[in-house]
């Protein structure tokens, strides 16, 4: 397992139950994420989201905000630690997802072919 995976898989454990369901909802949602690390930290969310409550108006403002940073200077007077907790997450797994793709050809998260 990459370093960088298992930095994120890791801080799951960190994460509340509710950021960890905006965590998980932005995952599903995000195409760049490559197939491996989807089936490897989604269970982690999963379990760790299992106790969130329904999202609320400011949890869709922070998943706004992760989609469209440009709004972020409106949501962030809302945004909850949780919250930000779960933005922090998600920019920081594409940054990786980013430095992933930039990897050598032929290279997977389990190696070499």
């Amino acid at each position: 397992m990459s370093m960088e995976l298992d930095f994120h898989l890791h801080k799951i454990q960190s994460l509340s139950p509710k950021a960890a369901k905006i965590a998980l909802r932005m995952l599903d949602r995000d195409p760049r994420v490559p197939t491996e690390w989807v089936m490897a930290l989604r269970p982690a969310l999963v379990d760790r989201s299992s106790d969130a409550e329904s999202f609320g108006g400011t949890d869709w403002m922070t998943i706004a905000a992760i989609e469209r940073p440009g709004i972020r200077r409106f949501t962030e007077h809302f945004e909850s630690r949780e919250q930000r907790h779960a933005r922090l997450w998600v920019l920081s797994l594409r940054t990786a997802t980013q430095r992933h793709d930039r990897a050598e050809p032929g290279e997977s998260l389990f190696g070499a072919l």
